[in-house]
């Protein structure tokens, strides 16, 4: 089963630590996760991290998190931080 979250629409620092929380929750219920990304622009660094880091940890339990409907500004912030898909567990679709 894949559990689908959405971005906020701000992506501040308060709404990060929800946003872990629920990445957590499903990681923990050994679940593979679909991050809604339709309506998000640019993405912070820090929310880069915390999905990098939530991949990471998704792939050495045999599970995945996935961005969905990734928008190009949401692409762009990606590659500006050399953002590389062929190294990173992190999935976008």
């Amino acid at each position: 089963m894949v559990i689908t979250v959405s971005l906020p629409q701000f992506l501040g620092r308060a709404e990060a630590a929800t946003f872990r929380n629920q990445l957590l929750v499903a990681l923990e219920q050994k679940e593979s996760i679909a991050v809604e990304c339709a309506d998000a622009g640019p993405l912070p660094s820090l929310w880069i991290q915390l999905l990098h880091s939530a991949a990471t940890s998704a792939k050495a339990l045999g599970l995945s998190v996935t961005l969905k409907a990734v928008s190009e500004e949401c692409r762009e912030s990606l590659r500006a931080i050399g953002f590389d898909a062929a190294q990173s567990a992190l999935v976008l679709e």
